[in-house]
């Protein structure tokens, strides 16, 4: 480069350094600590020393070859590491997780550029591609930063999100072709690379200043109809002035070449106004599309929610407004409604496109709720993601509203404050909306206010009117289901007094006829000891009845006594079936055991276990006809639980009983089946032992539920007892929770 053009560089590279200068202290001065902000004035800084790189290359033409060949020597690890922080700088705008490898690569490389500048510096060697490492690292860094961005309008899901791909990729454009024109040699085009990357600083500067980004569509649109409008300008002009040169020569002298042009210019001007309005107008609905009138849409909407009562309804019909005017293809409305602890319960009201219908409370203190329930202003899920303060929301909330794929929400509000949120999704063409386009949508929403109110207060009477109805039936079944206790409970006062007086009747017959022998002196040995025998039998059955009242009573007050100790589940079966042994024979039934072995020991109450289980052998025995199985199954669950199943060919019993069986006192049939036998088919008993088995087991930290199709004689399906219990007996709830729900259903003891 001649030395006349050193001054012209050496000014734009002052002009351009000073402005950098400008741009990096302003940005230390906001003290931003967020990762963008720190990356430009790392950027900013050592693109000062960039520029005087590029400055004092120029110099050799004049003096100070020293200071020239140091500055070459360095040119190309700068541009190098302006490239990786650009990189480091597009992955943190497009929030890429790649920025830690890029930087630790990248920065390996680039000290490897620096350290072998500065040994050249100090010792020159020829034949060293520093450039060539530096040009080829260089492309390598710009062929990321443009995957990137390709790869960010491509993913994102958000119109604000895709601008601001777009935004970065119009601030690489200057940065990278002002850095690759300091990689040319010596001349007018190098120093002319710091100008333009200045242009990539500014925009720099205003990206990561500020959260709201230019609308980059909108620009170039814009940038598109001035030049379409200059066009046809500058052709009238051209034509004109074209056109006088031809009359020129055309008309008589007489008129003189200025007034011919006045009258050219009259003429062109009456022309080209309206033409000027026709192309507009054409340069706006090809650029644009048809557009649309905001009062009209608006006055058509408002007549149209005016009957509305639904909220589906009114979440698809304001849905759909804005997307036959905006072509919007996703929106619900989020039902607001304040809780006791000061939250905000929003519930969705899909209106168009799969909208996840789970509600979500936000917390009282949440950025989220607070700048939406005291702004009047819409909230764009761009802000949720970016804004610092909302970036501190909880992140179960920021989730829930990235899972709606929602662009905008747009407060509705009405005088007791906000009702609710227009949730919205892009537009059909994936451009942000415009400050238009949102302050119809704001009008709109405001306008949902009093339709969204009403609805809510139909709904509302139409949930309590519900709730009446199920009320009702509930207190229906209630009634139903006390009243049946109260029958069972009658039943049991007229059972009771027939146990207890028959063994005490059957006691007083043989004390009175022991008295009469002994009063006629005829008493034997053996007599006494039949007589002994007839009144053990009875105050035995007496005990065993008082027993079983005395454990319903404590299972009530959660006063039963257990004591574990280990034992073995294959034990306690074998003791409770014992006492059963005879019924078992005399009424030909098969009892069969399976697993039981394969239960290692448990830590339980053996003897509660073992009448619980002799409980549940009773009433399969009462309710199964002559004939019939018996089968009690072991298996494992768990780590901490095991299953024990005792199954009949019986009766079964029926849905309407299967929740009662084991209350206290109930009994399945009438009370005039009432046997005191104790295995008789049917008999039936006082109706405790089912409840006492409940109390036996859930005191151990079991669950049992009994499974059956129903009550039929005459097909026998029989019933299924479920127990569950854990190898270690604790207190407390049963831990185990079943995979299926299935009704319990059982036959009464």
């Amino acid at each position: 480069m001649e030395g006349t053009f050193w001054p012209y560089v050496a000014g734009i590279g002052v002009w351009s350094g000073l402005t950098h200068l400008i741009l990096l202290l302003l940005l230390v001065f906001r003290k931003d600590g967020e990762t963008p902000n720190k990356l430009a004035r790392i950027y900013l800084g050592v693109s000062l020393a960039w520029i005087a790189a590029v400055a004092f290359s120029d110099l050799e033409a004049i003096f100070l070859p020293v200071v020239t060949d140091t500055a070459e020597r360095f040119l190309p690890p700068l541009v190098a590491s302006l490239m990786l922080l650009e990189t480091l700088l597009a992955c943190s705008f497009l929030e890429a997780a790649a920025l830690p490898a890029i930087a630790a690569a990248g920065g390996t490389w680039c000290a490897i550029l620096v350290g072998a500048a500065a040994y050249l510096a100090v010792r020159p060697t020829p034949d060293v591609p520093l450039l060539e490492a530096a040009v080829g690292g260089w492309g390598v860094l710009g062929l990321v930063q443009i995957g990137l961005a390709i790869r960010g309008l491509a993913r994102s899901r958000l119109a604000l999100h895709r601008n601001r791909a777009l935004y970065w990729l119009l601030t690489a454009v200057p940065l990278t072709g002002g850095q690759a024109l300091s990689l040319l040699p010596i001349g007018v085009w190098r120093g002319a690379g710091p100008l333009l990357h200045l242009l990539g600083a500014v925009a720099l500067f205003r990206g990561v200043l500020s959260l709201w980004l230019p609308n980059v569509v909108a620009l170039l649109r814009s940038l598109l109809r001035f030049l379409f409008l200059a066009a046809v300008t500058a052709a009238m002009l051209i034509g004109i002035v074209l056109g006088a040169e031809a009359l020129k020569d055309l008309v008589p002298p007489i008129f003189p070449p200025t007034v011919l042009l006045v009258l050219l210019a009259g003429a062109g001007a009456m022309v080209y106004l309206p033409l000027y309005r026709v192309l507009t107008r054409l340069a706006d609905r090809l650029l644009e599309g048809m557009g649309f009138d905001p009062a009209l849409a608006l006055q058509e909407y408002s007549q149209t929610i005016g009957g509305i009562l639904s909220l589906e309804q009114l979440a698809a019909v304001a849905v759909g407004t804005v997307a036959e005017v905006l072509g919007v293809q996703r929106g619900a409305l989020l039902v607001a409604t304040e809780t006791e602890r000061g939250g905000l319960l929003l519930q969705p009201v899909p209106g168009q496109g799969d909208v996840p219908e789970e509600p979500i409370e936000l917390e009282p203190i949440s950025p989220i709720l607070v700048r939406v329930r005291d702004e009047d202003r819409p909230l764009f899920q761009y802000e949720v993601e970016h804004h610092p303060i909302l970036r501190d929301a909880p992140a179960r909330e920021r989730e829930w509203l990235r899972n709606l794929e929602m662009e905008v929400y747009l407060p509705i509000r009405s005088q007791e404050g906000l009702v609710g949120l227009l949730a919205l999704g892009a537009q059909r063409g994936g451009e942000p909306y415009s400050p238009r386009e949102i302050q119809f949508l704001s009008t709109l929403a405001h306008q949902t206010a009093v339709a969204l109110q009403n609805a809510r207060l139909v709904e509302g009477l139409q949930d309590l009117n519900r709730r009446i109805t199920q009320l009702h039936e509930n207190l229906r079944a209630a009634y139903e289901r006390l009243a049946r206790l109260d029958k069972a409970k009658t039943d049991f006062l007229a059972i009771a007094s027939h146990e207890l007086r028959t063994p005490l009747a059957q006691v007083r017959g043989y004390v009175d006829v022991l008295a009469d022998l002994a009063e006629s002196g005829v008493l034997t040995q053996e007599q006494i000891r039949r007589i002994a025998e007839n009144i053990s039998r009875p105050t035995r059955r007496l005990e065993n009845i008082i027993n079983a009242m005395m454990d319903a009573t404590q299972i009530d007050t959660e006063g039963l006594a257990l004591h574990f100790a280990p034992t073995t589940i294959a034990l306690i079966i074998r003791l409770a079936a014992e006492p059963w042994h005879g019924a078992l024979k005399e009424r030909n039934l098969t009892l069969t055991t399976e697993g039981l072995e394969d239960i290692p020991p448990i830590h339980a109450d053996m003897e509660r276990l073992t009448q619980a289980f002799s409980n549940l052998i009773s009433n399969a025995i009462k309710f199964t006809p002559d004939g019939g199985r018996i089968t009690i199954a072991a298996r494992p669950l768990d780590e901490e639980h095991f299953e024990v199943t005792v199954s009949d060919t019986g009766i079964g019993i029926s849905k309407a009983d299967q929740e009662l069986i084991f209350e206290k006192f109930y009994r399945v049939g009438s009370a005039s089946l009432h046997s005191s036998g104790e295995f008789k088919f049917k008999g039936g008993g006082p109706g405790l032992g089912l409840p006492i088995a409940r109390g036996v087991i859930e005191g151990h930290g079991g669950c049992i539920w009994v499974e059956s199709e129903g009550y039929d004689e005459e097909r026998c399906p029989g019933s299924t007892f479920h127990v569950v219990l854990p190898y270690k007996a604790h207190r407390g709830p049963c831990r185990w929770k079943r995979p299926t729900e299935t009704e319990p259903i059982g036959d009464a003891l």
